[in-house]
């Protein structure tokens, strides 16, 4: 994908440089046609001269002085001009004007030559008059060499001020690519503060974009509202479910059949249960409701949670290791929703890791960041919850052998808030979640 200043900047470069190559070819043959007319009008211009003299004075200025008596000849010094004048017995029709090669002292030299035939006291005479081109050869190549030198460096000074003046002219919109769209990762972190240009259409796409965001902004919150309202709403009933399976626990005549039908309500109770408060916890994670200005000592804390699951996981047969480099201080951030985000990950790990599996915990320190992994060799999440969790939607209806995926989607949520980077990859070997924590190093 090529960027629209680069677009501009090539094709105004593409654009002059026609233009320019057009010139370059045309610019000699104008030159050159010039450069002929006007040594025509001066040859046209001396013949009338010569004309004169001799109306005025007849041909005793050029066959008195011994040159002949049927021709005259007369060259300059340097050979750049001459004038021939010569008796002719048969009289014929001649005035045009050509160019002509001819040899003097053995060196060829280019003439323009005007050749007119006139009649003066009943005789008729040839008169010649030519002006070497060499002179004219001269300035055409000077004037081609500053041509070309000109057209060049006016192309590099035109790169140059294009892509200045692209970047100049680009520099709004830039800023409103980096600054209100590809740093948000939520609605609510767009900022409405106007772009400041003088571009009526960058201020228009501003505008437009300010008004779509608003209203995405106002549909999102509708959503978590309803959410954390029916999060709420719904713990209520979840509780006096529970409290009246509770009691008909404590019935004394209750069947086998009876109590494992109270146990499997029970169960479901406390899925919706969990269900409900990670909805809950979501909308306040989603709508901020966390302060964060703690600082995490990392390593301490995955020492503990790994201490807390290591007896879990023994009972389901796993080996749970962890390996950190070192002690690492993050922060400001939120305590309780960093181990939050750790547990679900681990918690996801345990539940479909196999039984004389290993799970690994590790801290590494890396450039520019703190990574934690947590690596498992179970079946992997399945492609249509990897799908909605990058996305950032799971739904119920897509639920599996209880993989829901509001564990992951907690996770990333929580990571998102607190400024996390999380990359997961999963196949039918196993599972790595990899944390990522910016530090200043």
């Amino acid at each position: 994908m090529m960027r629209l200043s680069t677009k501009m900047l090539l094709f105004n470069l593409l654009g002059k440089g026609l233009i320019l190559l057009l010139f370059i070819v045309a610019a000699p043959k104008i030159l050159q046609y010039y450069a002929l007319r006007n040594t025509d009008k001066q040859l046209l211009s001396k013949r009338e001269q010569v004309l004169d003299i001799i109306r005025e004075e007849g041909m005793v200025n050029f066959f008195e002085d011994g040159s002949g008596e049927d021709g005259f000849g007369s060259y300059n010094i340097l050979k750049e001009e001459y004038i021939l004048l010569e008796k002719i017995s048969e009289p014929f029709y001649l005035d045009s004007i050509y160019t002509e090669d001819r040899i003097l002292d053995n060196v060829a030299v280019t003439y323009r030559v005007s050749s007119f035939m006139f009649e003066f006291e009943e005789e008729f005479y040839l008169l010649e008059i030519g002006r070497s081109l060499q002179t004219i050869q001269d300035i055409e190549s000077i004037v081609f060499r500053i041509l070309y030198f000109t057209v060049f460096g006016f192309l590099v000074l035109t790169i140059f001020l294009d892509a200045a003046f692209n970047k100049w002219i680009m520099k709004p919109l830039l800023r409103l690519v980096s600054e209100k769209l590809s740093q948000i990762k939520e609605p609510q972190q767009f900022s409405h503060q106007p772009l400041s240009t003088n571009t009526a259409e960058f201020r228009v796409l501003d505008d437009a974009i300010g008004d779509m965001m608003k209203r995405i902004q106002k549909a999102f919150n509708q959503e978590r509202e309803f959410i954390s309202h029916a999060s709420h709403e719904l713990k209520t009933p979840i509780s006096v479910l529970q409290s009246k399976i509770e009691v008909f626990f404590a019935a004394p005549d209750l069947s086998e059949s009876q109590m494992q039908k109270l146990m499997d309500m029970q169960s479901t109770v406390q899925e919706m249960k969990k269900v409900v408060n990670s909805l809950l916890l979501i909308s306040k994670v989603n709508n901020a409701q966390f302060v964060k200005d703690e600082t995490i000592h990392v390593d301490k804390l995955l020492a503990d949670i790994h201490e807390e699951w290591e007896i879990a996981a023994e009972e389901k047969k796993i080996k749970l290791q962890f390996h950190a480099a070192g002690k690492h201080v993050w922060g400001p951030s939120n305590v309780s929703l960093f181990r939050i985000m750790i547990q679900n990950a681990l918690t996801n790990a345990l539940k479909y890791a196999g039984e004389s599996t290993r799970i690994d915990m590790r801290l590494l320190q890396k450039s520019g960041h703190l990574e934690i992994q947590i690596s498992d060799q179970g079946p992997g999440i399945p492609k249509e919850i990897m799908e909605q969790i990058q996305s950032g939607t799971v739904f119920l209806k897509d639920a599996q052998n209880d993989r829901s995926g509001f564990g992951l989607l907690l996770m990333h949520k929580i990571a998102l808030f607190l400024g996390i980077q999380v990359q997961l990859e999963s196949d039918n070997k196993g599972t790595l979640v990899s944390f990522l924590l910016p530090t200043n190093n």
